[in-house]
């Protein structure tokens, strides 16, 4: 679910629509208990905040982590496609549903696909593992890391969505 975080002084806010009405307050934590208890909220519900940077070697071996499959998107006429590769049978259907809010954010934002937009938007992250390429997760998220590659433009698969569940 797409959401926003509104952090004050003392509090953690997430803002979200629910049964239909917009702007209702979903969640509230302490701002000490944030890290531990929004990122609990955030995974297990798969909420959307928007994007910060990430880092590993490997998108298939993170630690701690299952790799679940990744969901790769590319853009032709006027629209985003996308197909899921090397998934998992069992996939929870909560993850099918957190990828869509981000696959949805995807599309509305940018609209012309991987174009100068989607480029300067980019420059506020760090680049990772080449020129192009950047290595974002949504704010909190244990759970997807997305790989975005602006190297071809929309020639290629410019946005990849990995997943993952925690070892257990």
């Amino acid at each position: 679910m797409q959401a926003t975080l509104i952090q004050t002084e003392k509090s953690a806010i997430v803002y979200g629509t629910f049964q239909g009405k917009e702007n209702q307050e979903l969640f509230r934590c302490a701002r000490e208990l944030e890290e531990q208890d929004l990122r609990n909220y955030v995974n297990e519900e798969r909420i959307f905040l928007g994007f910060e940077n990430d880092y590993v070697e490997d998108l298939r071996k993170v630690n701690g982590q299952n790799f679940l499959g990744y969901y790769r998107m590319y853009f032709s006429n006027g629209s985003w496609y996308g197909r899921w590769l090397d998934c998992v049978k069992d996939l929870a259907q909560f993850d099918v549903l957190g990828i869509q809010d981000v696959v949805e954010w995807i599309n509305q934002t940018f609209d012309g696909g991987c174009d100068y937009f989607m480029k300067d938007y980019l420059k506020q992250f760090k680049k990772w593992d080449g020129k192009n390429r950047y290595l974002l997760k949504p704010i909190m998220s244990d759970r997807f890391k997305i790989m975005i590659d602006t190297t071809y433009g929309n020639d290629d698969y410019p946005v990849r969505i990995y997943v993952y569940n925690k070892k257990q």
